[in-house]
């Protein structure tokens, strides 16, 4: 017997759809964008990224993502202003199926509920203010250019720095609110000449700890070929790692 599409109409369905995710809970708003699908154990929902696109979020097992995208488009369910889809890793071959992708980039989240203990290089940290823009936007642009941090762009944003013995900004990072409503770290960036001395684990470790005492959790993102920074957050006790694939529609 052929499961059924399912329409899921609100936060907590997606949720309980999900088997509880992690990634549901912290990183979907609430409301949902529009109407969301599952078939199976499979489930289809829009999310806009962080550049505020509208794409589609797909997880589940490849057995059920399969007839649940076909469906989706079969029956012209899904809305004209996606044009992108992020999916649980191993689940391209399964959308590919029924819609052209281009290439993308493979990346994971991580969260925490753990407060870390404090390291030593936190001593050097330093507050940024919207004074302190230019020099942030020239740090990111010179050792982390494909941040998707926008230095004061959007209101709550709590920056950390660390200066050199000749004042020039070193490293940063910021705790700011995703989309969803809910502490996530981002820009998290050390000049390569000062690397290795616990400045990003210092930064790291002082915005997770700010993000749980206040509001219970942390997270982020991170690009998948960047082994030094997964082991930082692993080891700062950051778990509940969903790897993801995203791809724009090709025309």
């Amino acid at each position: 017997m052929t499961a059924a599409l399912r329409l899921l109409r609100t936060h907590e369905a997606a949720l309980e759809a999900s088997g509880g995710s992690a990634f549901v809970r912290y990183d979907v708003p609430s409301p949902l964008e529009g109407d969301g699908f599952a078939l199976g154990r499979a489930l289809a929902l829009p999310r806009r990224t962080r550049t505020r696109r509208l794409g589609l979020l797909v997880l589940g097992p490849p057995e059920d993502v399969d007839p649940l995208v076909g469906a989706i488009l079969g029956r012209d369910l899904l809305d004209p202003e996606v044009r992108s889809v992020t999916v649980q890793r191993g689940l391209l071959d399964a959308v590919a199926r029924h819609v052209r992708l281009q290439e993308g980039t493979e990346w994971e989240w991580l969260c925490t509920t753990t407060a870390p203990p404090e390291v030593a290089a936190e001593s050097r940290l330093l507050p940024l203010t919207s004074g302190h823009q230019q020099e942030i936007e020239a740090l990111l642009a010179a050792a982390n250019p494909r941040s998707d941090a926008r230095p004061f762009h959007d209101p709550g944003q709590h920056w950390v720095g660390v200066r050199d013995d000749h004042g020039r900004l070193v490293a940063c990072g910021v705790r700011e609110r995703s989309l969803a409503g809910h502490p996530m770290l981002s820009g998290i960036t050390v000049d390569p000449a000062q690397r290795g001395l616990g400045l990003g684990l210092a930064v790291t470790a002082h915005l997770t700890r700010r993000a749980v005492e206040d509001d219970g959790v942390c997270t982020l993102g991170m690009y998948s070929h960047n082994a030094v920074a997964r082991r930082l957050y692993l080891g700062l006790g950051y778990g509940d790692v969903h790897e993801w694939s995203s791809r724009r529609f090709s025309d």
